[in-house]
């Protein structure tokens, strides 16, 4: 006898296929929260998760490929101690009211909602609840001085502004501007208290202070340096705030005010606003691109006022059907809308029903399938199937041995889509020995599909995009050479001699080039944490000597041909010619020094110097430059980029992957390259970051 399930009868398909789909295990860790509930994951963007799991502490993941082999997980945590701006902002509100009296004038459900809510109550309360920690998300723009942004939300309406370097542990908070104190004081028309008596009154009053949830909005170059805050509240009202580059001033402000009730989720997807209320509602808006930044309304969603609040949902875009896919959870049930780009065609919609009580876990695997874990300890693979103007759901079964004793708690998948990381809590009382166990929430990062992570790299990377737009897929790399059945592939992978230097320098071997310095650079850090492969240490690193010359080389050719190539140059690009040229002599004439004809990569090397000494050679005669026969050995700390020497300074500038230093003054860099060109690390291809002394 087959069981039929809402999921069948909702236009779903229940299991089908390979039961036995396997995401394999590549790195554990574990976080700190000690208030663990569904969806712990409160923002996935990309390569970076924050959690909401703690009572009042922000936690953070950064995901990055430095980690040991010792203790391989790609996660860089980051807390900031219990901090909120003001705990509880509506106090000052609620003090202007004579409280005593308005419950008195209550019915019976008045005064019970007035009483059950600590936040209308509180300023008269002897024992108020301490003030929880709802949401905590990041703007997808960097502050003015390159730090990170961090905003997180207490139950109160206190929304606090941290910031902090990439890859640092601390968050330290930012106090210039108080989101729920501007918004209390200066944003909403000042109230006649006298004319509050009754309880519906005194939430008209209290309400539209109360910030509820938040979100930022989508990175746009049109609005270099600004960042745009949404802000939903208890009483159904969008705020869009625009704040300056630095977060001290708000530049301007505007409210939508909306049919739903208290906002209890906000998600920002390009110019798409999808919010969900108290009620269980859920209404699709739209901003517009251009002139007015008010909220449009695209469709009600859900219009059935189930009281289930969305938590969690996940918007993709579908090139192929050019359309959205918005899927949202509720319970055990997966709602799926695909929504036209255009309005041309009419919006289709389908459920599953999944299992396991209620979903706790979603995530995208690529923009037509999600990955769900249920409080059951269930985790599925959901494919959309849009054919034939129909939308429908299918499910497979993920197959993890863990989850016999863990349930899901959240899921996440990286930039790229080839890691998926999986939060567990233990589901079984007798595992929990100690009190920090009970606190431990247990990450698994996980493998997505079979594709190899050095294949991926190679396809994937391009020029102008700095090494840290691939993070995960550095990290997988990293983390397949670390396992040691691998290693062995990856030693032999790239070899010198392989690389041909007679014509002009390109952008694609400086490419190869840097690729084969990463994954030499994790194949020398396994070799120096494992006994038995210490034996090749000084081969990788007398090729990892030589590599960096050719890069460096391979840099400065690629440069002078850019700069021979105008018909006029500026006083910063002859002096770089000049140090350019002097370097790339200097590191020629250390190779023919350090690598022998015995030695074994003197072949090698000795090719490389001939074959790169003739294109010198021409490029001083274009140039009009003189050969020096004989530069100064003397060691100066010299600009990876230009190759000019960098004078001490309390301020530097340098690349976050490699932490080699460049010029601070980036004008005179983009001197070296074509107009729109990002500046990236000449031998890792990462991005710069600042350091700067603050008194």
């Amino acid at each position: 006898m087959t069981k039929v399930t809402e999921g069948e009868i909702s236009h779903g398909v229940q299991d089908v296929g390979n039961s036995n789909l396997e995401f394999p295990i590549l790195a554990k860790g574990f976080v700190r929260q000690d208030s663990v509930h569904d969806f712990i994951n409160s923002d996935s963007d990309g390569d970076f998760i924050a959690l909401s799991g703690s009572k009042s502490d922000v936690v953070t993941l950064e995901l990055n490929s430095k980690f040991m082999v010792v203790d391989p997980c790609p996660y860089l945590v980051a807390i900031l101690d219990s901090y909120a701006a003001e705990t509880r902002p509506l106090d000052v509100l609620a003090s202007r009211v004579d409280l005593v009296a308005i419950y008195d004038s209550c019915d019976v459900l008045e005064a019970q909602h007035l009483a059950l809510e600590p936040a209308y109550t509180a300023v008269c309360s002897v024992a108020v609840p301490p003030a929880r920690l709802i949401t905590v998300k990041r703007a997808p723009k960097q502050l003015a001085n390159g730090n990170l942004l961090l905003g997180s939300l207490y139950t109160y309406g206190s929304l606090s502004l941290i910031s902090k370097p990439a890859e640092y542990s601390r968050w330290n908070p930012l106090e210039e501007l108080n989101i729920a104190k501007t918004l209390r004081d200066t944003l909403l028309p000042k109230v006649n208290t006298a004319k509050i008596v009754d309880f519906k009154s005194y939430q008209e009053y209290i309400d539209p202070a109360w910030i509820t949830m938040f979100a930022w909005l989508p990175d746009d170059s049109n609005t270099t340096g600004e960042h745009v805050l949404v802000l939903g509240t208890a009483s159904g009202s969008l705020w869009l705030l625009t704040l300056s580059a630095d977060v001290k001033t708000l530049l301007s402000h505007h409210e939508t005010k909306t049919c739903l009730s208290r906002i209890c989720h906000i998600q920002a997807f390009q110019d798409l606003l999808l919010v969900g209320d108290s009620n269980g509602l859920i209404h699709l808006y739209q901003i517009p691109a251009k002139g007015s930044k008010t909220p449009t309304l695209v469709k009600p969603l859900w219009e059935k006022a189930d009281r289930m609040g969305l938590q969690m949902a996940v918007i993709t875009e579908c090139p192929i059907k050019d359309c959205y896919y918005i899927t949202c959870c509720k319970a055990a049930l997966l709602l799926t809308w695909s929504m036209p780009r255009t309005g041309s065609t009419e919006c289709l919609k389908a459920r599953i029903y999944i299992g396991g009580m209620k979903i706790t876990g979603l995530c995208s695997l690529d923009n037509s399938s999600y990955a769900a874990g249920t409080a059951g300890s269930y985790l599925h693979r959901v494919q959309i199937i849009h054919e034939n103007n129909q939308l429908s759901l299918q499910m497979q079964s993920i197959a993890m041995g863990v989850l016999q004793d863990f349930q899901v708690m959240g899921l996440s998948t990286s930039r790229h889509k080839n890691l998926m990381t999986l939060f567990l809590y233990r589901n079984k009382e007798y595992m929990s020995e100690t009190v920090p166990q009970k606190n431990q929430l247990l990450m698994q990062v996980l493998k997505v599909g079979n594709q190899d992570p050095l294949a991926q790299l190679i396809s994937h990377l391009e020029s102008n995009n700095p090494m840290n737009h691939y993070t995960d897929l550095l990290a997988e790399l990293r983390l397949h050479v670390f396992a040691e059945e691998n290693w062995q592939r990856y030693m032999d992978y790239g070899p010198l001699d392989s690389f041909q230097f007679t014509d002009s320098a390109t952008e694609s071997q400086l490419q190869q080039l840097q690729i084969k310095f990463h994954v030499l650079q994790f194949v020398i850090r396994l070799q120096t944490s494992h006994l038995q492969l210490t034996v090749h240490i000084q081969k990788s690193q007398d090729e990892l000597q030589l590599l960096l010359a050719m890069l460096n080389i391979t840099h400065i050719r690629l440069r002078l041909q850019f700069i021979g190539s105008l018909s006029m140059r500026t006083p910063f690009q002859e002096q770089a010619t000049k140090c350019m040229f002097e370097e790339a002599h200097r590191l020629m004439n250390k190779i023919k020094t350090d690598f022998s004809e015995k030695h074994v990569l003197g072949s090698t090397a000795n090719a490389f110097v001939e074959q790169v000494d003739n294109h010198i050679q021409l490029l001083h005669k274009n140039l009009g430059i003189p050969v020096i026969a004989n530069p100064q050995e003397k060691q100066l700390h010299r600009c990876s980029v230009s190759l000019v020497e960098i004078s001490p300074s309390l301020e530097r500038r340098y690349c976050s992957l490699c932490d080699r230093q460049i010029l601070f003054e980036l004008e005179n860099l983009r001197e070296l390259y074509e107009s729109g060109r990002n500046l990236t690390c000449p031998v890792c291809h990462g991005s710069f970051a600042t350091e700067m002394f603050n008194v």
